[in-house]
């Protein structure tokens, strides 16, 4: 049995459905989801690119590697560890900004 039984029809311009149109495409989902999301009241952002979670997996394994080198130069004392760890903040909060610009809270 169907989850949402009760049907609504909305009658559009040509300009309005174009214009509905190009903002699904844009979000990535279908007109019906869309509408709800929208009717619901939530922001819908634009579709993240295809290529974000090699993105995001990169910048991650940066962050790895330079936690992995911070924690050598503090057991033996040879590196600029102010240095890294500045540059494994910076890296973090990239990966935090990527994540929050592409992502949605769960509600």
């Amino acid at each position: 049995m169907r989850k949402r039984n009760c049907r609504v029809e909305i009658y559009f311009t040509k300009t309005e459905l174009e214009a509905l149109t190009k903002k699904v495409r844009k979000a990535g989902l279908s007109r019906e989801g869309y509408c709800r999301r929208i009717l619901n009241g939530a922001v819908v952002k634009e579709a993240p690119p295809a290529e974000l979670p090699l993105l995001i997996r990169e910048v991650r394994r940066v962050g790895y590697n330079i936690d992995q080198l911070l924690k050598r130069a503090n057991s033996i004392g040879l590196l600029d560890v102010p240095q890294l760890r500045k540059a494994l903040e910076d890296n973090r909060a990239v990966e935090k900004l990527i994540v929050d610009t592409y992502t949605t809270p769960a509600d």
